[in-house]
């Protein structure tokens, strides 16, 4: 009786073990996209995807417009000289290369990429983060770029994230104003679809979902993993048709590890209470029988 407890205990925790090696991933990597190869395969609204790092760059950055023809993207800075405020960067075929306003302005800067096509309007946005310091990005969201809008309110903090299974909130506008009763829309590259509906105040409270599937064998490591979600809504005005998307990463929830790690802990002590127990009943059936 002894062994065989000993070894459902042994034998738990090597699951445990194998469960907790599922989910550990590589510094900084973004999670697989839902079919593999194909990076578009996740949702049909405009992006703003990143492109590859220049490591100990944090000036500059790539940016690869996916779902909307756009010849340029314009970068709206917080702060810095006038005419760094607000730029034009050209797309060619590696993306678009921006930068922040100065070499030593950080913080957030926002990009908007924007398509006419007759009287339909596609807008892809995204909020860049340069690693230096710098002003607040809350003016300069404040700020109407566009027609219709996707605003988070308020962008992580530094070192923070979008993370799986909490609510941030976004305001939606039109022409500057909020939108009460409008419906936005919700895409993960795992495929998750949510719509959420704003208030009489522009905003809608969403809830990321818990999507984030096992780690692949062989990219195993230690960080947080990464993934990709837009929040995309439409609105047809006086003959023309707006559709806007705002497309950013969250994470894997910090604490699937940590519950894991305390489940197992529980787990153990309670099964090791319960040897003795066993013990205790085998020797009384063998009293009994004798």
């Amino acid at each position: 009786m002894k062994h065989r407890t000993l070894a459902l205990v042994t034998a738990w925790l090597a699951t445990t073990a194998f469960a907790q090696h599922e989910h550990h991933a590589a510094p900084g990597q973004p999670a697989a996209s839902a079919r593999p190869g194909n990076e578009r395969s996740w949702t049909a609204q405009p992006l703003l995807l990143p492109g590859r790092a220049v490591r100990g760059e944090r000036a500059s950055a790539t940016l690869n417009p996916q779902g909307i023809a756009a010849a340029h993207v314009t970068v709206f800075a917080a702060e810095g000289p006038a005419e760094r405020l607000k730029v034009d960067y050209p797309v060619d075929a590696e993306g678009a290369r921006i930068a922040s306003a100065t070499p030593r302005t950080g913080n957030y800067h926002w990009v908007v990429a924007r398509e006419e096509r007759g009287s339909e309007i596609r807008v892809a946005s995204t909020a860049r983060y340069f690693g230096n310091p710098g002003d607040s990005p809350r003016e300069l969201l404040k700020t109407p770029k566009h027609e219709l809008e996707i605003v988070p309110a308020p962008l992580p903090r530094e070192h923070s994230h979008y993370r799986e299974s909490e609510k941030w909130s976004f305001l939606v506008r039109f022409e500057g104003q909020p939108l009460a009763g409008q419906a936005l829309k919700l895409e993960t590259e795992f495929g998750s679809r949510s719509v959420f509906l704003t208030d009489a105040t522009g905003h809608a409270i969403v809830l990321f979902p818990r999507d984030f599937r096992p780690q692949e064998a062989g990219t195993e490591g230690h960080g947080r993993r990464r993934a990709q979600f837009v929040l995309s809504t439409a609105k047809e005005s006086e003959g023309r048709s707006y559709l806007t998307a705002f497309n950013h990463a969250y994470a894997q929830d910090a604490d699937r590890n940590r519950s894991l790690g305390w489940g197992a802990g529980f787990g153990l002590i309670g099964m090791l209470a319960a040897v003795p127990l066993l013990r205790r009943r085998n020797r009384c059936g063998d009293n009994h029988h004798a």
